[in-house]
């Protein structure tokens, strides 16, 4: 890996986005297909995690797929996240086997 673009994240992201509608990856798929596709991405980098590859190209392919979902929505990964972080910032629970609980569900 040596490309080091100058770009910040939302342009990327934005560059990423315009990559799909060039291929008409918008128009021209479902949000269901493209799941299919990001579970296939996420079968991948979980197979990286387990033989403790560099997770770079795994995840960001993971990410690409995101996008594609965010745009066919009318959002972006930002928005996306700040909606989710709002909703568990205050969230309470313990750690269990490595994984974190929800209060509510302990």
């Amino acid at each position: 890996y040596q490309w080091k673009g100058a770009m910040t994240f939302d342009e990327l992201e934005e560059s990423v986005s315009q990559w799909h509608r060039d291929r008409n990856l918008i128009e021209g798929s479902t949000d269901a297909k493209q799941m299919g596709k990001l579970v296939e991405e996420v079968d991948e980098l979980f197979v990286d995690v387990i033989n403790k590859n560099d997770l770079r190209d795994e995840l960001g392919d993971c990410l690409v797929v995101l996008i594609n979902l965010a745009t066919r929505n009318n959002f972006n990964l930002y928005e996306a996240l700040e909606y989710s972080f709002s909703k568990i910032r205050h969230r309470k629970g313990k750690m269990i086997n490595g994984v974190f609980v929800k209060e509510e569900d302990l």
